[in-house]
């Protein structure tokens, strides 16, 4: 049987020979691992905040059938300002802006429930003042 010997003369750096087509090529490799790492941080800014709102989510619900359950609708309400405030302060270090987008949003939500809620008081109160033969009226 003989032996076959194969000299290979390849550079140490780039482990290529000098006559290899992938010896001149530019390093991708660097670039790639920029975009890679750029990716693996996005995604695990993402998930950051999907696992946020689904803790949230699910203390919400156990919060609102608790509340439920002992009939204590002022605990509840109070609880759940606390776990809303706490998802507003806990996004804040995951991604501020979209925690400001949030915090804007609830206060506008609240502030438009509000606005019904007095409303609807209001025309309630205006209609049992004319049954009752008031003629008190509401700056309406």
């Amino acid at each position: 049987m003989q032996d076959y010997h194969i000299y290979v003369h390849a550079d140490k750096n780039t482990r290529h020979s000098p006559t290899s087509p992938q010896r001149n090529a530019p390093n991708k490799t660097a670039v790639e691992t920029e975009e890679a790492k750029e990716m693996r941080e996005s995604k695990h800014k993402h998930s950051q905040i999907i696992s946020t709102g689904l803790v949230l989510q699910s203390a919400s619900k156990i919060n609102g059938y608790v509340g439920e359950l002992t009939e204590n609708r002022v605990q509840a309400r109070k609880v759940s300002l606390g776990i809303t405030s706490a998802g507003l302060v806990a996004g804040a270090f995951t991604n501020p802006a979209l925690a400001f987008t949030a915090a804007a949003m609830y206060f506008a939500d609240k502030a438009i429930n509000y606005g019904i809620r007095v409303y609807k008081e209001n025309l309630s109160a205006d209609y049992m003042r004319q049954l009752s033969g008031g003629t008190v009226k509401t700056g309406r």
